[in-house]
């Protein structure tokens, strides 16, 4: 029996754990490294034990250190990390702990993708053709690149093109050693327009094999899945069943014990081997409310030797999940770091278990630090309903009225994907995205909802003026907004937005040389006849506080949630979430950057500078490589012209903002 359990991650998945070993009276122990010291799953283990450095998660002999220190007689892997790393549970297994996961055998069978391609094949499993890049001939594309010892969309490109064929690998080793200690790469086929189904299996040690039926992950970006959904809309039962049946050989054939996910590309009726995960998924919660399961109570249960029963659960209903990260549409989806000042999804009817129709899995809480040093997802938001069509519903809406305040997310994506009528319809592949133009998708928010969302937060604005006025002893405190003895300029405020058609990409603080269109003026008056505001006919002023604005326009009556967070205010509707960022009337000095500057766009690590000084570049030509959040960056030219400076190094740390090179604009 497991006592004391240690999970070797962070984040939700720390958390995730966590909730059942609680449910099944096991202490619970945490690691940490130095940047998560304040991280939630540090505050909900019974237990914690500081690893390190920011990398410290990697570090197998200080977990293994931490579980004897700890008293844990147990280790969870979580995902990622070191979650499929043979020697690691080897390791875990030498120092007499029970390691809840496959044996390392089977880990190492299916951790070298090239191998474990080869060892399907024999078993009877689809594959796809593989070419190891090895400096023989280049094979023939389109094609796809892929890490060879991990997934999660690192280390993979396409290519499409010959002549890029080794530069694209080049980028694709660095990115896979990073993220995986292993640069090692290969590639095959690119099969488009295809479907990225998986399998979840469970088997003990007794000889038991469920197959807990698919989950599509088409909806991806980057190769990344942001979507996940149980069933696919596309797998009929006979397709199902052959899914089942090659999944169940994959784990007979490496002698799998645990929880695992056999990946497969299906187009049409062609049924290909991707890859199998030798751990929990992050998907997993979609499996957990259609079978009525819990995972991580079944890891643990097979840990211990527990035989599953003979027949495995049937599937009841739809469960789609939503991958919520901190990346800004308008930086090409660059993660983003920073204070999330708040984090709110309505709704929710249980944490990291299924019940009702609405989960929520988080890292994150309301004031916690987002990482330049992890991966960018916040959270799984997931419903399930008895309707797929119910289920997408429930979850567009929940995400649509989250109130994420910090660092820009992907929610506006999510929700566009979940009300796209190819996507209720079913017509998902893994170039959903590129196909239906949501690579850069709109706000929810229209022209008109943010112009009256601005006009909230002026409103919102004066009520905490004439708030702070009163607390000062009440000498103002009864005076109207805006009182004078003489009517004469109206009270004013400036705001930067993101319209639809006008994303802003650099504006300066004060709003100077900005896109006129994502800068919104707002004038208004509090008269005997209530509100006033040039440009706002129809709109009526209900009630104003510092938090809650209440308008009525054209007869509708509407509620703006007003957050003033430091530099960004937040306002939050049935229209939509818009996200302000106020000009002050008298801005202080800033610094000015000299024209043509590329700045870091986050926290990071040079990775490589292609250029030197003096050299001309070309407008889009890659001037620098960055590292950050697990992922490579590139900076590049917005222009041609010269490189005048440059202040970047490899292997040197750079802070957001920073001045990495200066190029002098000259004509081609």
């Amino acid at each position: 029996m497991i006592h004391r359990l240690l999970v070797a991650n962070r984040g939700e998945i720390a958390r995730r754990v966590f909730r059942t070993c609680r449910d099944l009276g096991i202490e619970t122990v945490a690691v940490f490294s130095d940047a998560d010291a304040d991280a939630p799953h540090v505050a909900e283990a019974d237990q914690a034990v500081r690893l390190g450095g920011p990398r410290s998660y990697l570090d197998a002999a200080g977990i293994v250190s931490a579980a004897r220190a700890s008293g844990a007689d147990a280790v969870h892997p979580g995902y990622g990390f070191l979650s499929e790393n043979a020697e690691f549970a080897r390791a875990v297994l030498d120092a007499g702990l029970i390691w809840v996961g496959p044996p390392p055998e089977a880990i190492a069978a299916m951790g070298a993708k090239i191998e474990a391609k080869a060892l399907m094949a024999a078993a009877g499993v689809p594959v796809l053709p593989t070419h190891a890049l090895d400096g023989d001939a280049p094979p023939d594309v389109p094609l796809l690149v892929k890490a060879s010892a991990g997934g999660g969309g690192r280390g993979m490109r396409i290519v499409r093109d010959a002549a890029e064929l080794a530069g694209t690998v080049e980028s694709a080793r660095r990115e896979a050693l990073a993220a995986f200690g292993d640069g090692t790469v290969f590639a095959e086929p690119l099969l488009e327009h295809a479907r990225h189904i998986e399998v979840q299996i469970l088997a003990d040690s007794h000889g038991t094999i469920w197959a807990l039926g698919e989950r599509e992950c088409s909806i991806q970006r980057r190769h990344q899945k942001i979507i996940e959904e149980a069933p696919s809309p596309a797998v009929s039962p006979e397709l199902r069943r052959e899914l089942s049946d090659a999944a169940v050989k994959a784990a007979q054939a490496i002698g799998y014990v645990g929880a695992g996910t056999v990946e497969f590309l299906v187009k049409d009726d062609a049924v290909a081997f991707l890859e199998m995960n030798t751990r929990l998924q992050v998907e997993h919660p979609v499996t957990e409310y259609v079978y009525g399961v819990d995972l991580v109570r079944l890891q643990l249960e097979i840990a211990e030797g527990t035989p599953l029963p003979g027949l495995a659960p049937s599937p009841v209903g739809h469960a789609i999940e939503a991958r919520l990260c901190a990346e800004d549409p308008a930086s090409d989806w660059r993660p983003q770091a920073g204070v999330l000042h708040r984090f709110e999804v309505p709704g929710v009817d249980a944490e990291f278990r299924p019940a009702g129709g609405l989960r929520l899995d988080s890292g994150v809480v309301d004031g916690s630090e987002i990482s330049p040093h992890y991966d960018p997802m916040l959270a799984k938001v997931v419903a399930y309903a008895r309707t797929r069509a119910g289920a997408a519903r429930r979850l567009a809406t929940a995400l649509a009225g989250a109130r994420l305040h910090g660092p820009v997310t992907n929610r506006d994506l999510l929700v566009n994907v979940l009300r796209h009528p190819a996507f209720l319809a079913g017509e998902t592949d893994t170039g959903f995205l590129e196909r239906h133009a949501l690579a850069v998708s709109p706000p929810l928010a229209d022209t008109d909802a943010v112009r009256v969302s601005a006009l909230a937060a002026a409103l919102a604005r004066a009520a905490a003026n004439r708030a702070a006025a009163r607390g000062v002893g009440g000498v103002l405190g009864g005076l109207p907004s805006g009182w004078r003895n003489v009517v004469s300029q109206p009270q004013r405020a400036a705001f930067l937005a993101a319209f639809p058609s006008a994303l802003p990409s650099a504006a300066s603080p004060t709003g100077e040389g900005a896109d006129p269109a994502t800068r919104i003026e707002i004038a208004y008056r509090i008269t005997r006849d209530g509100l006033a505001a040039d440009g706002f006919g129809g709109v009526e002023l209900v009630s104003a506080t510092p938090g809650e604005v209440v308008l009525s326009v054209s007869g509708v009556r509407r509620a703006f949630a007003v957050h003033a967070c430091p530099g960004v205010t937040h306002v939050d509707s049935v229209l939509g979430p818009v996200r302000l960022t106020p000009l002050e009337r008298l801005p202080e000095p800033a610094e000015r950057v000299e024209p043509g500057s590329l700045l870091a766009p986050m926290p990071g690590t040079v990775l490589r500078v292609d250029v030197e000084p003096g050299d001309r570049v070309t407008a889009g030509q890659p001037v620098i490589v960055l590292e950050a959040m697990k992922m490579e960056h590139q900076i590049v030219s917005p222009s041609a012209g010269v490189v005048t400076a440059l202040d970047a190094a490899a292997g040197r740390q750079v802070e957001a903002g920073a001045v990495l090179a200066v190029i002098e604009e000259h004509a081609e």
